[in-house]
């Protein structure tokens, strides 16, 4: 039986693809999935892979985990296609490798590395969670967030360790999100994997991409362009943005001076910058076939479909039903070259 599974996994640069099986052990029950497939790989009684298909569809993110008991385990994973592993120490140490480099990372510290061939040494007692993430995904965040786009042409290559040069230790909310991610697919009451995959994403992006400390912004200035920037993101979904005298107070600038500092950082006003992270995220919601139009227009809060028509059609150039035609063609012909991978019967 083939799988459609986006990547390998090596016990050894010789070994066969290892085989991944559709039972998973009585003590792993609560990380099998009733809303989509899950996938298991058993190491020697003490380790333990459990993967998890975030969508029905073939451009979707993998969530994968990978649970050590007594000892340490070597293995290599790879992606024949553009996949961005994130990776997030929920508890324990991580070791992994290029030809060139090696890093280790620690509990509540993620990045994000290239799915080509990284060897991962995963010590005992440890608990470490996998999100493959296609990059065409990820471009779909260019725009939000400029230095994604250089990011993944770097991805290609074999030697490059990580996308960020140092992990990042994670505030919580990466934490939070993971947690209801996984009781997402874990049960059929939980909010959908999809809402609490963006949140995740952008909560990653914000964490990974914070406004650089050499810019020539005063510090201060800095940290609140920042908060500012975290509480735009955090209100997308909403009709309007944070109010600008609510985001001044909060972070101890007046308005008119927050203004000016956003903009000599952004080259934009904090409206624009609302305004194009929203509607990069309505396109990425366009993406999922499976959810009405009119009930992404709604998680929006617009309030009618015909004004949430307008403003996609204003900002792409195409209706909303145009758009999802794209994407629909785009995904044909990316399954088109998908790998398989082995997986038991």
């Amino acid at each position: 039986m083939n799988s459609i599974l986006p990547f390998d996994v090596f016990l050894s640069k010789k070994a066969r693809p290892a085989v991944w099986e559709r039972v998973l052990p009585k003590s792993l029950a609560d990380y099998l999935s009733p809303n989509g497939s899950t996938y298991y790989l058993g190491l020697k009684r003490t380790r333990h892979l459990v993967a998890k298909q975030l969508f029905s569809d073939h451009l979707i993110a993998w969530t994968k985990h990978f649970i050590t008991r007594k000892a340490p385990c070597n293995c290599f994973i790879k992606s024949r296609d553009r996949h961005i592993i994130f990776y997030y120490v929920v508890k324990g140490t991580i070791e992994y490798r290029t030809s060139r480099d090696q890093h280790i990372a620690v509990r509540g510290y993620m990045n994000m590395i290239s799915a080509i061939d990284h060897e991962f040494i995963a010590k005992e007692n440890s608990e470490l969670f996998f999100l493959f993430i296609p990059a065409e995904i990820l471009e779909r965040y260019r725009y939000t967030f400029p230095p994604v786009a250089p990011l993944l042409s770097w991805s290609k290559d074999q030697n490059l360790l990580t996308l960020c040069e140092r992990d990042i230790k994670d505030d919580g909310r990466a934490a939070n999100l993971i947690n209801q991610l996984t009781m997402a697919t874990n049960t059929t009451v939980a909010p959908e994997p999809s809402m609490i995959l963006e949140k995740l994403l952008i909560t990653v992006l914000d964490q990974m991409f914070p406004i650089p400390k050499h810019v020539w912004i005063p510090s201060p200035c800095i940290e609140a362009v920042q908060a500012v920037r975290t509480a735009i993101l955090d209100n997308l979904s909403n009709g309007r943005p944070p109010a600008l005298q609510k985001v001044s107070r909060m972070v101890g600038l007046n308005a008119r001076k927050l203004e000016t500092v956003f903009k000599q950082y952004y080259g934009t006003t904090m409206l624009d910058f609302y305004q194009t992270a929203r509607m990069e995220a309505i396109y990425r919601a366009l993406s999922d076939r499976n959810k009405p139009l009119r009930e992404i227009a709604d998680n929006f809060n617009y309030e009618d479909y015909s004004t949430f028509s307008a403003a996609v059609k204003r900002k792409w150039g195409k209706g909303p039903r145009g758009i999802r035609y794209d994407l629909l063609i785009a995904q044909k012909q990316h399954e088109g070259t998908w790998p398989v991978n082995s997986v038991a019967s």
